[in-house]
């Protein structure tokens, strides 16, 4: 056969970068490590080129290169293809591990069916130290994706976290004033609010003030987790109230109308309205800038309060807010956005605390003081939205702690008995697996809690 080393090179050297895509690629896709992905789809494509090219040559092709471009861009066109389909209608886009191996499989298999059409056209003396690669391939591959061990337990989730269980813990907790069925709009929070600043102050009260406990990726189920309920027990002694809300628009299992999302979640808390018919924020794809103020702003502009301040640690709100911050800065509002830039879920939302227990230790505190803690997010990202994680067990203990020692920097205040305060802790959006943005129930419902009756 002529060109035999040419084959054999080019087998080879495919091989070789065969076993590295399989010690490697799962790792990669599974944590998103966006550059090194980029250069793990190229090396595919190429490992794609040079199997073609070894092909063709073996077959005494005049010139491999063009059938073997076209055969690359065919091969990778159909598993670009394939890939949004297992990963988003199979696997509901929350379990990338699942993508993961059947990719890796597809691209076995093509390996191995490629290695084997060369071997039938060079002969059965061909080669055995590619089929010796791609075996190591076959034994790199658990290496790789047992780095990804965390996310693994995605498997326990989707078999697990059913809304058939998700119900039944629901059942198991006797906070809440209503149900699934009756769960409240999470414009909800905004009414609260408003209601208790345009409210007469009651006897021996000067002053209204308002906290707000925001728990990013909170589900409403976490309450099921009563050993961890500090922050929200401290409310109910004081003869508070906790409902069931829902996000995303409508309550399950009505069309959503909005993504099950931060920025969405937050953005309609903050202007008592819907995305599609008020601030405009309904997915990840919108320019993601509130078209309205929030009552950080409005509740001032209408003689509500004097003073307001926003602390969170996720750079994503100075994007959402930009115009109602400039508007703020432009028209002397004495509206302060506190930015804790750290790592969410650490050293991000124990700045947010910091900031948020200076601000209440003020003689002068802020008349409407809003919070977001990232914990119950950035773990359910890392680890999983589930009570049954230890990990989103102890993002929901993190919460209650911040908010409890709040929550008694509030009564700890020498003004306290004259200052009629409204204390809320709510969600942005529950969580499912390891995300969240869907329709499932898991992901809409969410939450409030307030101190109030």
């Amino acid at each position: 056969m002529k060109n035999e080393k040419k084959v054999r090179a080019l087998s080879l050297t495919a091989s070789v970068l065969a076993l590295a895509m399989g010690c490697v690629y799962p790792t990669v896709f599974i944590k998103w490590i966006v550059p090194l992905y980029a250069v793990c789809a190229a090396v595919l494509a190429v490992i794609a080129f040079l199997l073609f090219d070894a092909l063709f040559t073996a077959k005494e092709k005049d010139k491999p290169v063009k059938p073997a471009v076209v055969g690359t861009v065919v091969y990778v066109a159909v598993l670009m293809g394939i890939t949004p389909l297992v990963n988003n209608v199979i696997f509901g886009a929350v379990a990338p591990w699942g993508s993961v191996l059947v990719n890796t499989a597809l691209n076995l298999i093509f390996w191995l069916v490629m290695l084997r059409l060369i071997r039938k056209q060079t002969g059965e003396r061909f080669v055995w130290k590619p089929l010796l690669c791609v075996l190591l391939v076959v034994i790199g591959l658990p290496v790789s994706i047992l780095t990804t061990a965390p996310n693994m337990k995605a498997t326990g989730f989707i078999v697990l976290d059913t809304v058939e269980n998700y119900k039944e813990r629901m059942d198991t907790i006797d906070i809440y004033e209503n149900t699934l069925e009756t769960a409240v709009p999470q414009t909800q929070v905004y009414d609260m609010v408003m209601d208790h600043l345009k409210a007469p102050l009651p006897e021996g009260k000067t002053e209204k003030k308002v906290l707000v406990l925001g728990w990013d990726g909170c589900r409403a189920d976490a309450m099921a987790m009563k050993e961890h309920r500090q922050a929200v027990d401290a409310l109910l002694a004081d003869g508070g109230k906790a409902y069931i809300a829902y996000c995303g628009g409508a309550n399950y299992p009505a069309a959503l109308t909005q993504e099950t999302a931060t920025m969405e979640g937050w953005t309609t808390m903050f202007t008592g309205t819907w995305g599609v018919d008020g601030h405009g924020v309904t997915g990840f794809d919108d320019v993601r800038v509130s078209k309205m103020n929030g009552f950080f702003t409005t509740a001032i502009e209408d003689g509500l309060i004097d003073s307001s301040a926003f602390c969170f640690s996720w750079s994503g709100h100075l994007k959402t807010y930009e115009d109602e911050i400039a508007y703020d800065e432009a028209n002397n509002m004495n509206v302060a956005w506190l930015f804790s830039d750290g790592e969410e879920g650490g050293g991000g939302d124990e700045g947010t605390f910091e900031k948020a227990l200076a601000e209440l230790q003020k003689d002068d505190c802020p008349d409407l003081l809003f919070t977001i803690f990232e914990y119950c997010d950035y773990y359910g990202h890392t680890y999983g939205f589930w009570n049954d994680d230890p990990e989103y067990e102890e993002a929901f203990r993190l919460s209650n702690l911040t908010g409890v020692n709040l929550i008694d920097a509030v009564k700890a205040r020498p003004t306290y008995d004259t200052e009629d305060w409204l204390i809320l802790i709510s969600s942005d959006h529950g969580g499912y697996v390891r995300g969240h943005g869907g329709d499932t129930l898991m992901e809409r419902m969410m939450f409030i809690v307030t101190n109030k009756d």
